[in-house]
């Protein structure tokens, strides 16, 4: 708002700053649009639309025009007047149009390569002459220039036209939806407030990555302990009122009161589908009311394409709490129990069983469970979480479904002691047999290996012992069907022989026998392989999480976690974060991947296999063992451990013992390096062993050569031009300094403005108009540039005419900085922000915190500080300020996270005078303080930034 109380009008053409965790796989997606017109981003409130839009705007690296729509917009002429408004700022054309032909025309006339039109909030303009004016300004947008929007209901465009013509990518609801291992690095890099892996997998279940909930539980947990936090999430269904408000606020309260009546009636029903709500309501209108919550975005999702939705977790638990309050108790209990009637008559068994328990009608509950137990727990999902202890305790088939949902998550002893509890209850009924048959299969991980026999598990368990190559050879009569195919392939993959395991797995993966969980297992086996040939998983890891998730098998996801994280760089932190303490076999495998994926990139693993190593032996897994003992001894070797010689010595023998041709090869390797040198040739042949077997673990850089991420600080000095433009600009030719005092100030802004671009071409007339706007007549603006261009020549290029290379390139209308790698600040502090980015994807917290280092390092003051309030300056200026603000941010929030309080508080300290504005960077600085046992500082820090708010205006809140 501003002073006089009037909207701030700027805000709808000029993209809103955000700090916000950058998700990747978003922008990857949304980075398409140049390949085609549009990108449409529909989702409820509050799944992060504008976030999305405004990252990818600020880096998009071309002129942006946004635009955020408003119902007053309504008339083609207020659309016309906002997208002027955002056009003249964001591409600089010059405006003056009455309809949206002069937009377009303007467009087709405009020089630029590449342009982005960003609408947001593009549903309050929802079947108006506005929507029209942007669809018939996107049906002629001119090549080049592409329109994203985001919108909380689909547009009236003619999408299938779009569609059929390859014109249109879409983002809904499930793409913007935070995915677990996006919320634990949420909260572990960009909050910088690690959640346990239990805790992270309740909120992502709890709030199915809702992005406001997400950050919602982080403003209420914010600094605080394990047992608030712990309240809190146990508060996140129908009491937690910070939820229930933003809903209110935000969602039903736009809504038709008959559409708010249809919500509250049916969310007694855990599966929505026509015939079922016609039946609670008492309408026949139920088809169309669903349809248009989903095409509303309020929360539903399709389940089937026969009409069958379900209510998003978060807005079901605020209805159901809403229900509660408006008709009572007595009359809640009534309502769930017809709809558990309707629900078990209609054959979706789980939903009526909770329906029933939400009633408190344990007759009808227990009789669903014993005339149709078998059916109801055959998919024992979430659901079960839902269900109220006293009946989980107490009902065999209830206990038989929490067995296999902790096995499921990887709760080994826990699902054992649930198979004992559903055998002791069921006496001699139907559940004991099953689950005592499921019991063994699972306690048999825990014992020595029984005799041969047909179960394809069993043979796993015997694989894991020894010489699994040998036993595939001998028992492959026995092995059949799926299982016995994938048993046999993750044996030849146990053994080392990797290529071979591969294209056995994938054939696994793809036989129509196959079920949807053994097919899963065989890619995420085939995904080990390529790891270990040192092929990378590419979008195949993140693709095969999503598949475990939606499969509900958390422990395969987590184990595809730790392959990700094996290649993308986060060892220790990954592989403890992976899976649960209490998984016996998930964390030592876990770290396995982890480490042997690190191995190959040279990294320092050495004690994290080793303790893989010693969870194997305990359980009696000597192949696996073999494994990482023998990564362990070649890590150690490289790294010049004391203890390398005899780690490779206990490797050697645990190896040869298994008879696993992998690790033999390896922990050969090791041996090698130790008596002969890397270079050797016992080296050579046991590296050529190794390739044999199609295993990759690459040597790293030795000596002054080993990287340690953390790059360059500054333009080396080089033969050739190197430009500094963060502050005072200075200039290096051939490895000194030039004296720019000598030369006209036109002249050195021109230098300032072509180094601004990186080296790449800059058109004559964009010099023209930047530098001499005020000339009228362009002949004597070009014959200036000329000028200019010369001088700058005489003062750069003293040895052209001895051959030496230009340094002020002319090309057809062009001119550019001839520059070369490393030479330019600029390209420096971009090229480290990506790479800190791409390692913080990974969840390299060490390399990331490095590469930003060395951006701020770079950043000397804001750019081109010499050029003082030059129009053509000011908005890279803005960007690059924002860049080096969030740097410094995430930068100082890793320190504080990593246990550095202090050089956490002075990373912050240098963000804040870069933008003194910032007020997370205060809010940091403060914790830091605090956190560091320095009170006096965080004091001060406080009325620092109590000063700071009281010059905008802004009273401190007590």
């Amino acid at each position: 708002m501003g002073a006089a109380g009037k909207p701030v009008l700027g805000a709808k053409v000029r993209a809103p700053r955000v700090n916000a965790f950058r998700r990747e796989r978003l922008h990857d997606l949304l980075d398409t649009v140049w390949q085609h017109r549009l990108a449409l981003v529909v989702a409820p409130a509050g799944s992060g639309k504008t976030t999305l839009l405004a990252q990818f705007a600020a880096g998009a690296g071309h002129p942006v025009a946004w635009y955020r729509a408003e119902p007053a917009d309504a008339s083609a002429a207020a659309a016309v007047a906002h997208l002027e408004r955002g056009l003249v700022a964001g591409f600089g054309l010059a405006g003056g149009w009455t309809d949206v032909d002069d937009v377009i025309q303007a467009l087709d006339c405009w020089e630029g390569d590449r342009g982005l039109i960003a609408v947001d909030d593009l549903h309050a303009v929802w079947g108006t002459e506005a929507e029209a004016t942007l669809e018939r300004l996107l049906e002629h947008l001119p090549p080049g220039i592409a329109m994203v929007a985001g919108t909380r209901r689909a547009p009236g465009f003619n999408l299938s036209r779009l569609r059929v013509s390859n014109q249109v990518i879409e983002m809904g609801p499930d793409e913007l939806r935070f995915r677990s291992w996006e919320v634990e690095r949420l909260f572990h890099d960009f909050y910088g407030e690690p959640l346990a892996p239990d805790e992270q997998a309740e909120l992502a279940r709890r709030t199915e990555g809702w992005a406001a909930a997400l950050q919602l539980f982080h403003l209420a947990t914010r600094g605080k302990g394990p047992a608030e936090r712990r309240r809190v999430l146990n508060e996140l269904g129908m009491r937690w009122r910070l939820v229930r408000e933003y809903l209110a606020r935000n969602v039903l309260d736009e809504l038709p009161l008959h559409v708010r009546d249809f919500l509250l009636q049916t969310c007694v029903l855990g599966r929505l589908n026509p015939a079922l709500c016609d039946a609670v309501t008492g309408a026949t209108s139920s088809s169309a009311l669903l349809a248009e919550l989903e095409q509303r975005q309020i929360f539903t999702a399709a389940l089937d394409d026969e009409g069958a939705y379900r209510y998003h977790e978060v807005l079901r638990s605020h209805l159901e709490a809403v229900l509660l309050e408006t008709v009572g108790e007595v009359e809640a209990r009534a309502r769930y129990r017809r709809a558990g009637q309707l629900l078990e008559g209609h054959g979706h068994l789980p939903e009526a069983l909770r329906a029933y328990c939400r009633a408190g009608d344990w007759d009808a509950a227990t009789g669903l469970l014993g005339g149709r137990g078998e059916q109801v727990i055959d998919k024992p999902g979430e659901w079960i979480e839902a269900l109220p202890a006293a009946l989980l305790d107490q009902d065999p088939w209830l206990l038989l479904a929490s067995a296999r949902r902790n096995v499921a998550l990887g709760r080994w002893r826990a699902a054992i002691e649930s198979y004992d509890r559903a055998e002791a209850a069921s006496g001699h009924g139907q559940p004991a047999a099953m689950a005592r048959r499921e019991r063994q299969t699972v306690a048999a991980w825990f014992e020595e290996p029984g005799p041969a026999s047909g179960d394809w598990t069993s043979f796993l368990r015997r694989a894991v012992v020894r010489d699994p190559a040998g036993l595939t050879q001998r028992e492959a009569g026995r092995l059949t069907g799926a299982g016995g195919a994938l048993a046999s392939a993750v044996a030849i993959l146990l053994a080392g022989h990797v290529e071979t395991a591969a294209t056995r797995l994938e054939a696994v993966a793809s036989r129509a026998d196959a079920t949807a969980v053994l097919a899963l297992g065989a890619r995420v086996a085939a995904l080990v392989a390529r790891l270990l040939a040192g092929r990378p998983a590419g979008a195949d890891g993140p693709a095969l999480m999503e598949a475990a998730e939606r499969a509900d098998v958390p422990w395969l996801a987590a184990l595809v976690k730790a392959v990700v994280a094996a290649e993308a760089g986060s060892a220790h932190q990954a592989a403890g974060a992976a899976l649960g303490k209490d998984d016996e076999w998930g964390r030592p495998l876990a770290q396995l991947l982890v480490g042997l994926g690190r191995l190959g990139k040279g990294e320092d693993v050495g004690h994290q296999l080793l303790e893989a190593a010693e969870g194997f032996q305990a359980l009696g897994a000597s192949v696996l063992e073999a494994w990482a003992r023998a990564g362990a001894g070649l890590s150690m070797v490289r790294t010049g451990d004391p203890g390398a010689t005899v780690a490779v010595g206990r490797a050697a023998s645990v190896s040869r013992q298994a008879a696993v041709p992998g690790p033999v090869a390896l922990a050969g390797l090791a041996s090698a390096i130790v008596d002969h040198g890397a270079g050797s040739e016992p080296a050579a042949r046991a590296r050529g062993g190794l390739a044999e077997l199609g295993l990759c673990f690459a040597a790293p850089a030795t000596g002054g050569e080993r990287r340690d991420g953390s790059g360059p600080r500054r333009p080396p000095r080089a033969h050739g031009l190197a430009v500094w433009c963060f502050g005072p600009t200075v200039v290096q030719l051939d490895g000194e300094l030039v004296d720019l005092s000598s030369i006209k100030p036109r002249v050195r802004s021109l230098l300032r403005l072509l180094a601004l671009h990186a080296g790449r071409p800059v058109h004559r007339d964009h010099l023209v108009d930047s530098l001499w706007p005020a000339e009228g007549d362009a002949r004597v603006g070009t014959r200036n540039l000329q000028v200019a261009v010369s001088s700058l020549r005489q003062l750069l290029e003293p040895g052209v005419a001895r051959g030496a290379a230009a340094v002020v390139v002319r090309e057809g209308d062009t001119y550019r900085l001839a520059l070369g790698p490393g030479t330019l600040d600029l390209a420096l502090f971009d090229e480290h922000l990506a790479v800190a980015r791409s390692a913080r994807s990974a969840g390299d917290d060490e390399a990331a915190g490095n590469h930003l280092g060395c951006a701020l390092d770079l950043y000397r003051g804001e750019l081109l500080a010499d050029e003082g309030a030059a129009e053509w300056v000011l908005a890279e200026r803005d960007r690059y300020r924002l860049q080096a603000a969030d740097a410094s941010h995430a930068r100082a929030a890793m320190l504080l996270a990593a246990g550095q309080p202090k050089a956490a508080a002075a990373e912050a300290d240098r963000g804040l005078r870069i933008d003194a504005y910032r007020d997370d960077l205060w809010r940091l600085l403060i914790s830091a303080h605090r956190r560091s046992g320095d009170p006096a500082a965080a004091t001060k820090a406080q009325r620092r930034y109590e000063g700071v708010l009281r010059d905008l205006g802004v009273t401190p809140s007590s």
